[in-house]
């Protein structure tokens, strides 16, 4: 069966399902956002000005296939979309490599837009919301394809960019050849044209660790656009990249029927023992296990000393919700920046690997759990959590994105704006897309609060959800209904 592919996982759905009222809903040809409608939060098609790079995954129902795509695009600033290269491959084989594009876009006062990318395969119809004028989010409108990725503005391109080694800490998500689910993260260190490193795999629920990484990359060219390879003891992996900046590459997969597709954040610095990475953490991954599509959120303490406290965690595990589950465990870390960690649930063990991007951040992969003949292959992140906060610290208008499933029938996506009042109300607008509408300039109001460990009850148009604060301006949630398989985020916009 096929299943969008959700590197970006995030709220979008949950807003989708609860729609009614004040908005536009189609079932054929979208509809950008009303410029009127919505939190006046200072965008303008202005706000998008400048070159940037864009990645989405998803899948496409009428044809059966999952598919990713990345490319580069120039704004004018006044709605026109003068230049841009794509690239897309599916997991059938196809590829439509270096398709030239260009095309139109709008962004409201909000921050939700839309644009329009024609190229010689035809158009692609994305709506977005800014976060900033440098990143937004954004999910594909289609009666036919689901897919959720991002936008960033992309940094001056030269052809010595990698001239300096540079260390990535990368995250692959996508499908064997066999369309089982496939995760792998690393790091991996390019220095000029030599590419090396270590890769922690995960095919189908099979965890390998620490295998050895050696291949090649090209530079970029002025699009930022370039190629990278590696192979380990099992296979070879080809990539086109983008580089978007020292700190941020997308990548995706041109290997025929083995879709793979990621990114690489440069790792920055290194807590390379247990006491020096210690403190309180928000876990947010997602994927399959052997019950279909999961997502999870959590927080926990690394103590310094190699134990995991004050842990608790929502995870929704193939349409069974299990709320506030409390945790304990162990971690282990090296002076690379990898780590371990064996997380010790209630009927059951779950263990996990991470690479540090930083001390506050790291990607994650599972590695596996102690129930027989249960596979389980997620991805995700770990993040430093700013604790103590209360509900007035949360204000101001928030960038929302979000996808998952709906239990047996199909994919949602949504992206919008809420203004948070600091007294634990929220107000705004959202775009979505489910199995059967489009649904434009939806009003939508919830609940929210921030106790002192970050983990509340709240709600989003009469749907529950609970949500981890990390700090003042990113709050993770996922939904409690059994039945709505969604995560999401929202981040302060600027």
């Amino acid at each position: 069966m096929r299943k969008i592919l959700l590197t970006l996982i995030s709220l979008v759905g949950l807003i989708a399902l609860v729609a009614c009222g004040g908005g536009h809903s189609s079932s054929n040809t979208p509809i950008p956002p009303s410029p009127s409608s919505g939190n006046n939060a200072g965008f303008t098609n202005a706000s998008l000005t400048g070159i940037y790079v864009f990645s989405a995954n998803g899948v496409n129902s009428n044809k059966n296939f999952s598919y990713a795509t990345a490319g580069v695009f120039t704004a004018d600033g006044a709605g026109n979309i003068s230049s841009g290269i794509r690239d897309t491959v599916n997991d059938a084989g196809g590829q439509t490599l270096g398709e030239t594009i260009t095309g139109t876009y709008s962004v409201n006062q909000d921050g939700r837009g839309q644009a329009l990318l024609n190229g010689s395969s035809g158009q692609v119809i994305y709506h977005f919301v800014m976060q900033s004028s440098a990143s937004a989010k954004l999910f594909q409108i289609s009666n036919t394809s689901d897919a959720v990725g991002r936008i960033e503005i992309q940094s001056a391109v030269h052809s010595n960019v990698f001239q300096a080694a540079k260390t990535y800490i990368a995250r692959f998500d996508g499908e064997d050849t066999a369309k089982n689910a496939f995760g792998a993260i690393g790091g991996l260190t390019i220095a000029g044209t030599a590419v090396t490193g270590t890769i922690d795999e995960n095919d189908a629920g099979a965890f390998t660790p620490q295998l050895a990484a050696t291949g090649t990359n090209t530079s970029p060219d002025t699009n930022g656009r370039g190629t990278l390879t590696f192979t380990t003891s099992s296979v070879t992996h080809n990539f086109i990249y983008y580089w978007v900046s020292p700190s941020l590459i997308e990548l995706v997969s041109t290997d025929k029927n083995f879709l793979i597709f990621g990114h690489a954040d440069q790792q920055t610095s290194i807590a390379g023992t247990a006491p020096d990475f210690a403190g309180d953490e928000v876990l947010n991954i997602s994927g399959f296990t052997s019950n279909g599509a999961v997502a999870e959120t959590g927080r926990l303490t690394l103590d310094g000393a190699g134990n995991i406290t004050n842990a608790i965690e929502d995870y929704n595990d193939g349409g069974v919700f299990f709320p506030a589950v409390t945790i304990t465990g162990s971690y282990t870390v090296a002076a690379n920046g990898r780590w371990t960690a064996n997380l010790i649930y209630p009927n059951s063990t779950f263990g996990l690997v991470g690479w540090q991007v930083s001390p506050s951040q790291s990607t994650v992969l599972s590695t596996g759990s102690s129930i027989a003949n249960y596979s389980v292959i997620e991805t995700g992140t770990l993040s430093k959590q700013t604790t103590n906060l209360t509900t007035t610290n949360v204000t101001g208008n928030y960038a929302e994105d979000l996808s998952g499933f709906f239990v047996g029938s199909g994919n949602v996506e949504s992206a919008g704006n809420f203004l948070a009042d600091g007294a634990g109300n929220l107000s705004g607008t959202i775009d979505s897309q489910t199995p059967v509408t489009i649904n434009i300039d939806i009003p939508q109001s919830g609940l929210y609060s921030v106790p002192a460990n970050g983990r509340a009850a709240g709600s989003i148009g009469g749907v529950p959800v609970v949500l981890y604060t990390v700090d003042a301006g990113t709050i993770y949630m996922i939904s409690s209904d059994p039945n709505r398989i969604y995560q999401g985020k929202m981040e302060k916009q600027q």
